[in-house]
Parts: C-alpha cells; structure tokens; sequence
C-alpha cells in the first residue's frame, strides 16, 4: 500500500473532492461512454475490446472546484457570543491533475475477434482544504480551521484501479461480450473537530478550552470489483453497449488521533468503512449521417448502499465517529454528439444532468452532492494515420442548497454552493 500511496500523492496533487461519491473518471474526455471504442473502453465498456488491432491511450485530467458553506447561526442554535466561531461562511477550491494509462490488443480467429486490455486509472479521488478565517478570535485558537469545522477541516481520498480485460466478439451477429476485474486500493484521511457528548461547545464548565479534534490518518483498504460489458452492433451505424460495475464496501484500517480540550492526545488503531455503488451504463451511437452521430446514455448508480459511516475502535469496538449518509440513488441522463468536420477533426458536444446522491438532512461542507448539469465541448484530431489527440472541457454545475433540517451532530444547516470544472488531454497510438 504504501507505493500506492506514494503514487497518489505525486499524481493527485490538490485535486478538489467531488463528494462522498468521489467520482472524477473523465477518461476519454466527451468520447467515454458505453459505446467508446478507444483503449479506456476498458473501463467503460470492456466488450468493445475485442476488435483487431494494437493501441495505447495516454489519459490527463484536469480538475478545478469551487464550493461554499455559509453556516446560519441561528439555524444551528449557535449563540450570539459563539457567531463569530461557530459561524459564518468558508469557501474550498483547488487545482489538480490526475493521469491514467489504458492499451489493448486484439486479432481475429475466423468469425471471431478476441481482445484483451490493461489499465491502471484513478476513478475516485478528492481532497477538501477550506480557507483558514485569519481574522478568527484568539481566545479560541479552533476557530482558524473555519466554521465548518465541525463536519470537515480537511479529507482526502484516492481510489487506485489497476484492471485487465478480455472480450470476445462473434462478427455474424454484430455480438460482443467482455470482462474486467479491478483490483482497488484505497486511502482515506479526514479530520475534523469533535468533542465527546457531539456538541460544539468551546469551554467546559471550569472555563477550560474544550473543542476537541479526530483525525483519522492513513486509512487503507482493498477490494476486487468486477466490469461486465456487453455491445451489440444490429446494423451499420448503430451501436448499443450495456455496462455493470459491481458495488464493493471498502473496510479502510488506520490511525485514529484524538483529542479533547486540554487532554493529552490519544491514538488508538480504527476501522471505517466506505461503501462504493454499483453502477450501470446504457448507450447508443447512432450515426444519423456520415458526418454526425448522437450518443445518448443513461447511468443508475445504487448509492443508496451508503446509509451511514461509522469509524471504531479495533481494539474494544467502541464507536469513534458516526455519520449520517441516507444516500439515495442516482440517474444520470447524457446526450452528445460527434461532427466529423473535415477528414482528420471531429467536433464533440454534451449535456447532461444527475439526480442528487446526498438528501437535504445529511449534507456536509464539500462532501455532498446536489443535483447537477452539466455541458462540455471537445475535438479529436488526426495527428498522423497511427497518432490521435483529443480534448474536451466539461462544466459541471451544482444546484444550490439550503439545509433546516440537518441530522448531523453538531448540525450542518446552512447555505450550500458547489461548480466543478474538467479539461481532459487524451493522446492514442493506433497500430
């Protein structure tokens, strides 16, 4: 684990967070889809591997977040004297890149082509680093790490995915099947503050500091999830690709650091887990003219499995950290499209919008999800016969939020804002 998360670290840079779904896999730009043919179809849909040929796919990503959290104090029975620590309004946003690799080889064999692929990406990631209130009272030196404090000061996580993939394709019927197990590792880091009876007071009764804080550092963990793909091609210039990606629930062991008030600094070994949704993915590429092709696409994620995450203690069981998730699904509805310019450029288009995966009552600063769209542009260009490059832009905008009714402990009522923006650099060999 530990090249793995050495790895993170010298790729992830600042990446923002896209919420507890975590969710950045941009690979291929506005090209990836259940239809994608390129070597990414590894991940999006392993049965288009299977067609003759060589080639190899360079992946970059790129990721800027912009998000705020304006914690009412009144909606938070926080007092007028506690207002200027306890509330108030923090912002988060960073600037990250994050590569990937994919290939595939594939050959014929009478009236069926075999194809094989190999990867290794990163499809979950984020870190959340809010603002520190410089102006923040002295008296109470917690007050630097924001309002928010209390449900985050800053997370990290990143998902590594290695994969290999093998696909069969019976040419008469236009059929393709394919299979991909990932092998995952995981890390997670998250602090916060925290004080044992879950309030935010500042004092205790004698008039001593009392805001305390966990910090749950280098939680890892491991896990096989399984890629199912299937594509089916009825006639020319129609294409249909079916895709599974199991669920998995990552049991992620690490360091828990505690402390409360003025008492000494404890550390005792922790176990939290982190479940991930199965995913499915329905598309079409359908070739309305030589020149134009529309991709529509609809995505059903069971983040529902999601319904709270506890951190505990390994060695008595004791309950560390507990939150509220009450995730629900999600359904994702995309359409794009791809204009063959002139030879060697083609253009490429997108909408698409996302049902919300966080309800209103268990939203947190930056590791939340409202329901969002989304729209992006891109070009693919014809560098040599056996050298392509694409590129795309993406905007993804969040509703925003406002929460009355939060469950958390301390509350998180507030007013929620959340933009995300990707630029993707892909660069294919065909041999």
């Amino acid at each position: 684990m530990t090249v793995w998360r050495l790895a993170a670290l010298v790729v992830l840079l600042t990446t923002p967070a896209a919420a507890n779904p975590f969710f950045i896999g941009r690979f291929d730009g506005l090209r990836g889809d259940p239809v994608d043919t390129g070597a990414f179809a590894l991940y999006w849909n392993p049965a288009a591997l299977a067609r003759p040929g060589l080639s190899a796919q360079v992946h970059v990503l790129g990721v800027d977040r912009q998000a705020s959290y304006d914690r009412v104090a009144a909606w938070n029975g926080v007092s007028e004297e506690d207002a200027a620590v306890n509330a108030g309004r923090n912002e988060t946003g960073a600037l990250g890149v994050v590569p990937a690799l994919a290939g595939r080889y594939g050959l014929t064999l009478g009236p069926i082509d075999l194809g094989f692929g190999a990867g290794a990406y990163i499809t979950r990631a984020g870190a959340t680093n809010w603002k520190r209130p410089l102006d923040a009272p002295a008296e109470h030196p917690g007050a630097l790490d924001g309002p928010q404090r209390w449900a985050t000061i800053n997370t990290s996580l990143v998902m590594l995915s290695g994969s290999a993939g093998l696909a069969v394709r019976y040419r008469p019927l236009g059929v393709s099947l394919g299979v991909a197990p990932v092998y995952n590792a995981v890390t997670l880091d998250t602090l916060r503050a925290r004080n044992p009876d879950k309030t935010e007071r500042l004092v205790d009764e004698r008039g001593d500091l009392a805001e305390g804080r966990i910090l749950l550092e280098d939680g890892e963990g491991t896990g096989l999830t399984w890629i199912l793909g299937l594509r089916v091609e009825p006639m020319d210039g129609l294409a249909l690709g079916l895709t599974w990606h199991t669920e998995a629930d990552y049991r992620l062991e690490g360091n828990a650091f505690i402390t409360f008030g003025t008492a000494d600094e404890g550390v005792e070994r922790s176990v939290f887990n982190l479940p991930v949704a199965q995913t499915v993915r329905l598309g079409a590429a359908i070739a309305l003219t030589e020149a134009l092709t529309l991709r529509p696409s609809v995505v059903w994620n069971q983040w529902s499995v999601m319904t709270e995450q506890i951190a505990r203690n390994k060695r008595n069981g004791e309950t560390l950290l507990e939150l509220a998730r009450d995730f629900d699904d999600t359904w994702m509805g995309r359409l794009r499209a791809d204009y063959a310019l002139v030879p060697g450029l083609a253009l490429h288009a997108g909408l698409g919008y996302e049902t919300a995966a966080t309800p209103e009552h268990t939203f947190e600063p930056g590791l939340a999800e409202s329901e969002s769209v989304e729209m992006g542009v891109g070009a693919t260009v014809e560098l040599t016969a056996e050298l392509s490059l694409s590129a795309s832009f993406i905007w993804q905008q969040f509703a925003d939020v406002t929460v009355r009714d939060s469950v958390q402990q301390p509350t998180t009522n507030g007013r929620y804002t959340d933009a995300r923006q990707y630029a993707t650099l892909d660069l294919e060999v065909h041999l």
